[in-house]
């Protein structure tokens, strides 16, 4: 249960304030998430040169095209909480303290998330970027 302190902490929030920075951390996320899984479908042209990193993502690559078609609903399927996070309103102000606390929480999440995934797509992909036959 929160505490008092918390509970003030969270409801000085403004809601609005939050939303700003949450919107457009959902769409780089988004982004992000698109050009990883271009960058991968990109780099399978590279033949034996490719090599998987992520260890369930070699596994499921294994599969051919059926595995290929799982790894993509475990890449996209996390932006469905996500999308709720960001687009939950509470429009007859009973559940304020809950909707900024959920606010709060994508904002964390999906800035971690995003700076992960700059992270795996900028610099572990550069190269199928800059190559790409």
């Amino acid at each position: 249960m929160a505490s008092e302190r918390d509970k003030r902490w969270i409801m000085q929030l403004d809601l609005e304030t939050l939303q700003e920075f949450v919107w457009p951390l959902f769409i780089g996320f988004v982004c992000l998430t698109f050009l990883d899984v271009y960058t991968t479908t990109l780099a399978f042209d590279f033949g034996p040169l490719f090599h998987e990193e992520n260890p369930i993502a070699a596994a499921l690559f294994n599969l051919q095209f059926q595995g290929y078609l799982l790894a993509l609903a475990f890449k996209y399927l996390p932006m469905l909480p996500l999308f709720y996070l960001v687009f939950i309103q509470d429009k007859t102000g009973k559940h304020e303290m809950q909707v900024k606390t959920l606010k709060l929480a994508g904002l964390v999440t999906l800035a971690g998330a995003d700076l992960f995934l700059f992270y795996v797509v900028g610099i572990n992909n550069l190269h199928a970027l800059l190559f790409a036959p």
